[in-house]
């Protein structure tokens, strides 16, 4: 989830992304937080200071919150990360985007004990911040505004992420505590049926007081928990195999000067969707149905070349799946010793899952 966006650093190793919808949503929640200055001073009891409301104060003021709540966001995922890391599970980006952040860790533990810590380490530093913001709040003024206002977004937002809910941390809670007393993917199948429960009642609370933001958390919750589910489905399916299980080995290769036509006519007789292009025993790079849309059928195909996606024959087939999707590669290359020894495609890894689920032991 969440490839999309741009880097900006490294925070305790971890590097820090900016999703698109990010840029969309700062200004419009800096806008509706200036805009609605006085509502919030009269919720927390601070004197309506006209100092506040004039010129370009109201929407500074709003910037300054939104990008306060983002930083809380950031120090909520931060806590994850941290703890993960004491159970030597690395976090591989952290992205801001339009509902908040994510950690997007290298895997989810199947142990329910240290899941259900990371679930809430979130929670447990959104607390504190709530706490801390309580604690030096000012009473009059931006500054009593923005102390005001953090400790509040730091309760909610502590609050809300533990609605027992998948991907949301009371969800992992909730799945971490099941799976104490059964099966791993018992407990995600009824975490799941709970998590959609919980979205259908958010979503219908969102129409109801017409609040499309709340309708918007709904769905990404009902469409993520199923996703959570089949990735944990996936997982398990895959578990144990490598690369080198899947793999067809001895693949079919072609010479670079075969034209675009010769191509089509062997993926047609050999039923194949992508072809490893070799001269002289070295790859040269991988050439798939996908890329010759268009293309010339007199050209030759080493002009329609990818730079291929290599794998070790005793990588995870999960691992391989995940490096695939991530890159937007439909197929890799299996090498080992610089000798080309198989060829790996999504196609085999979801044929391995097919039979994995329908009860097989070995694909």
């Amino acid at each position: 989830m969440l490839q999309r966006g741009f880097p900006l650093f490294r925070i305790l190793g971890i590097p820090l992304y900016l999703d698109f919808s990010f840029l969309l949503m700062l200004p419009l929640l800096a806008f509706l937080i200036g805009s609605n200055l006085p509502v919030y001073l009269e919720l927390f009891g601070l004197p309506q200071d006209p100092s506040l409301l004039q010129g370009t104060l109201p929407f500074l003021l709003g910037l300054s919150a939104a990008l306060g709540l983002f930083a809380s966001v950031l120090l909520h995922e931060l806590g994850h990360a941290l703890v993960a890391r004491r159970f030597s599970i690395e976090t591989k980006r952290i992205t801001l985007w339009l509902l908040g952040g994510v950690a997007q860790m290298e895997r989810i533990p199947r142990e329910p004990k240290k899941e259900l810590w990371i679930a809430l380490a979130g929670p447990t530093v959104s607390f504190a911040l709530a706490l801390f913001f309580r604690l030096v709040q000012a009473e009059s003024g931006a500054l009593g505004f923005l102390t005001h206002y953090l400790a509040l977004v730091n309760l909610m937002l502590g609050l809300f992420n533990l609605l027992p809910a998948l991907p949301l941390d009371g969800g992992r809670v909730y799945r971490a505590l099941l799976a104490m007393r059964k099966p791993y993917l018992q407990a995600t199948r009824q975490a799941l049926a709970l998590s959609q429960v919980v979205a259908w009642a958010l979503g219908l609370f969102g129409l109801v007081v017409f609040n499309p933001f709340l309708v918007l958390i709904a769905f990404f919750v009902y469409m993520a928990s199923r996703a959570e589910v089949e990735g944990t489905l996936l997982a398990q399916a895959l578990s144990g195999l490598k690369a080198k299980d899947l793999m067809t080995p001895n693949p079919l290769v072609i010479p670079p000067e075969l034209t675009v036509q010769e191509v089509l006519e062997l993926a047609l007789a050999h039923k194949v969707s992508g072809f490893p292009v070799v001269e002289e025993g070295r790859v040269l790079g991988v050439v798939g149905l996908e890329g010759l849309e268009g293309a010339n059928p007199l050209a030759p195909v080493v002009h329609y070349l990818k730079e291929p996606l290599i794998l070790s024959p005793e990588e995870d087939a999960l691992t391989a799946l995940e490096r695939m999707a991530e890159h937007g590669y439909a197929r890799a290359l299996v090498m080992e010793g610089g000798r080309l020894v198989g060829i790996l495609s999504k196609t085999d890894l979801l044929r391995a899952f097919q039979v994995r689920m329908l009860g097989h032991s070995s694909p």
